[in-house]
């Protein structure tokens, strides 16, 4: 935790600089910069991270204004933590803007609040830089803190976290350190494996906001977007549009037709993309339809989800959809 803090160029503040802490009221910072900045500006500067998330934007921002905690929920790759990082980064309440917190099944309460290391304070003091390794919700404070996948997060961890919530303190071996934050927090949904299902009492303290998957046209300029950023600065072709529709028939095909559990997600719909352009690249040659049906077996496994009984089932099922995408886009264009 120290190395980590340390290389976001957090300064570790000593033990009395924390007891010393006065409150801050973390809402009126933000609803200060919104109102002095604008929200069509913010929204416009948004853009430059993400693209489609205007309406979801505004939801977070109008919790952050009100001191509401926010709990982002979607599939995986939707852009969940891209956006929180980019609203916290946007508002930047403070240097370092925000702490991140990649949270895990075995994360225990004492990661999150920080710990006194008795024998650095029994040699050298309480008072010493590393008497005590403050933990993200100690860090916090003043800031946005993100959760990343909080409801990977134990039932005892989120006790920690809920008591910060509460109390605006943080209690280690007894001693009380004010912490003042907002939390964006992120989650999958309950159906993916290894999560925990947030006690009543946290998710009371969040405002729910849900992020779905883009309509065809969005997800096609999304990808092409972020396609466009990956192989700018190589000297590459015209991404060819029949790739785009390709993916973006696929993914309209899995969907219709219901048959499996999770689709694939943004982030592999663009790196199949990318790396059939890269995949090109090397070789020194033009992209083909058979580049990017190789390109979407390998990076759409990994994600999809369903009754399947092998990785070959998978294959099969993929490269069926695919060649129905491809006489879709065929025949629309013919």
């Amino acid at each position: 935790m120290t190395q980590n803090l340390q290389l976001m160029g957090v300064r570790l503040p000593r033990l009395s600089e924390l007891l010393q802490r006065r409150p801050i009221r973390v809402e009126e910072k933000v609803t200060k910069i919104v109102l002095e900045r604008g929200i069509s500006n913010i929204l416009r500067e948004l853009d430059n991270y993400l693209k489609g998330l205007h309406e979801v934007a505004i939801d977070v921002l109008s919790a952050l204004c009100v001191g509401r905690h926010v709990l982002l929920v979607g599939p995986v790759g939707i852009g969940k933590t891209s956006l929180a990082e980019a609203i916290a980064e946007i508002l930047h309440l403070d240097e370092p803007p925000y702490i991140f917190c990649a949270c895990h099944s075995h994360m225990t309460a004492t990661e999150l609040t920080g710990d006194i290391d008795i024998a650095v304070a029994l040699q050298a003091g309480l008072d010493h830089p590393l008497a005590y390794i403050p933990g993200p919700l100690v860090m916090a404070h003043g800031r946005i803190l993100i959760l990343d996948e909080i409801n990977r997060l134990s039932p005892y961890s989120q006790a920690a976290l809920l008591q910060a919530l509460q109390e605006h303190y943080v209690v280690i071996r007894g001693i009380r350190i004010r912490s003042d934050f907002l939390v964006i927090a992120t989650a999958n949904p309950v159906e993916y494996s290894g999560v925990f299902e947030l006690t009543e009492a946290l998710a009371d303290r969040m405002k729910y906001v849900e992020l779905n998957y883009p309509d065809a046209d969005l997800l096609k300029a999304i990808i092409r977007w972020k396609v466009d950023q990956i192989v700018r600065n190589y000297d590459v072709i015209k991404i060819p549009e029949e790739f785009l529709d390709t993916i973006v028939a696929m993914i309209g095909i899995m969907r219709s037709e219901g048959l499996i559990e999770a689709g694939p997600s943004i982030r592999a719909c663009i790196y199949a993309v990318a790396s059939t352009i890269a995949r090109a690249l090397v070789e020194r040659r033009e992209p083909t339809l058979e580049d990017l049906k190789r390109e979407v077996i390998q990076n759409f496994i990994p994600s999809i989800r369903g009754e399947f009984q092998s990785e070959t089932d998978k294959k099969t099922y993929l490269e069926k959809v695919f060649e129905r995408a491809v006489y879709m886009v065929t025949r629309g264009s013919g």
